[in-house]
């Protein structure tokens, strides 16, 4: 069963997200299920909802998206703890 986790990114406006998506599914078993990126000054910030089989996979995913140095923010988290607002 799969579980749904979430990336908080900041990244600049030089990277393309083609690398960062292909970092997350590089990993086995781990799928993109949506993304939500905003322009803000010369940065992009956003969340990616990846969908993981267990937490030892998506940490893997954090570790290689923050191997890019072009991000300058990585952080995961769970659906749960995502405020709105």
């Amino acid at each position: 069963m799969s579980k749904t986790f979430l990336l908080r990114i900041i990244y600049r406006n030089g990277t393309t997200l083609h690398n960062i998506t292909s970092a997350v599914e590089s990993v086995k078993g781990v799928r993109i299920q949506r993304l939500n990126f905003i322009h803000k000054g010369k940065d992009f910030v956003g969340t990616i909802a990846v969908e993981a089989a267990n937490l030892i996979d998506f940490d893997r995913v954090v570790t290689l998206v923050r191997l890019d140095k072009s991000i300058s923010k990585v952080e995961g988290f769970s659906e749960g703890t995502f405020c709105y607002g």
